[in-house]
């Protein structure tokens, strides 16, 4: 079960943020409208500076929202869940991302072949810490077969920004939302590992240019994102069969894994995967997305989109 006290412990992304005024070393002219965020790591005293905002930016620290959500999960689910929970802290510099992964808590999609793939909840907290972004939840999947990170859809993100009037409840209410959507989407995905792909192997390379790109055109150099994205649609199709669960899956893949097809940049790191996991999101709730399953769809009668 979580313990509070070994939590604040675990990762340096509990830490106090300090602000400052601005004022210039020659002129002493001070800046009104700004101010310095500085990062003071308690366990060793030091202190680092982090990024200048406007003076009206609200800091929100991360045992502000963590601790929150951490109390709701020991009060909703039972201890022996909460015994196997995985958490992954990341820290980016300005930006942090902390990972809530509960094993136990999966169910199973099985494609046409007899492949048997589990999932599992997990959640995904990002804050920053130089006025670039929102403090965002996400809630979504983990594929235990080949760790695939899915974020649900548009309806399991929240959002909210550093302003004033920053409350911790909307996340909370996200959520106790998340467990009926978390069922729903694996239905959905049951639906698309029985939803046979019949519009052709073109279909697939152009629904990725189209994702990627924007244009089902070629694209100039030889072994692009869209090219990369197919071969390892053909490869999950291996494993999963020929349906719209591998062509999610191969999506999903490049979101979440830093190998030889999809490697970082020297400049990405673990965030950018996070980063990766969003975009794949904002692609599977696109429009070009539902149109290729509604092209591709079973005759169940549910709803795949």
């Amino acid at each position: 079960m979580f313990n509070m006290t070994e939590r604040m412990n675990a990762g340096d992304v509990f830490f106090h943020v300090y602000e400052e005024g601005l004022k210039g070393t020659l002129t002493g002219l001070s800046a009104e409208d700004k101010k310095m965020l500085v990062k003071y790591n308690q366990t060793t005293g030091e202190t680092t500076y982090l990024s200048c905002v406007n003076k009206n930016y609200r800091v929100v620290e991360n045992e502000e929202i963590l601790f929150p959500l951490q109390e709701q999960m020991i009060n909703f689910f039972d201890s022996s869940v909460l015994e196997e929970v995985k958490v992954k802290d990341v820290n980016s510099g300005t930006m942090t991302y902390s990972e809530y992964i509960f094993p136990k808590l999966n169910r199973e999609v099985e494609t046409t072949n007899g492949h048997k793939t589990s999932f599992g909840l997990r959640y995904i907290v990002r804050n920053t810490f130089d006025g670039t972004g929102s403090v965002t939840m996400w809630g979504g999947l983990i594929d235990f077969f080949c760790t695939n990170g899915t974020i649900i859809g548009e309806y399991d993100i929240t959002r909210k920004r550093h302003t004033r009037n920053f409350s911790v409840d909307g996340f909370v209410d996200a959520f106790k939302h998340s467990m009926d959507r978390f069922n729903w989407a694996v239905d959905r995905y049951q639906d698309y590992a029985d939803s046979k792909i019949v519009t052709g192997d073109e279909s697939v390379l152009n629904l990725f240019r189209t994702l990627v790109t924007g244009k089902t055109e070629e694209p100039k150099r030889s072994n692009s994102l869209p090219d990369r994205m197919f071969a390892q649609w053909i490869d999950e199709v291996q494993n999963r069969g020929n349906n719209l669960f591998s062509v999610m899956s191969a999506l999903t893949h490049y979101g979440s894994h830093d190998d030889e097809r999809f490697s970082l940049t020297k400049a990405g790191d673990e965030a950018t995967l996070y980063k990766r996991q969003d975009k794949v999101t904002k692609w599977l709730s696109s429009k070009d997305w539902s149109n290729f399953v509604t092209a591709n769809r079973s005759d169940s009668d549910s709803v795949l989109v």
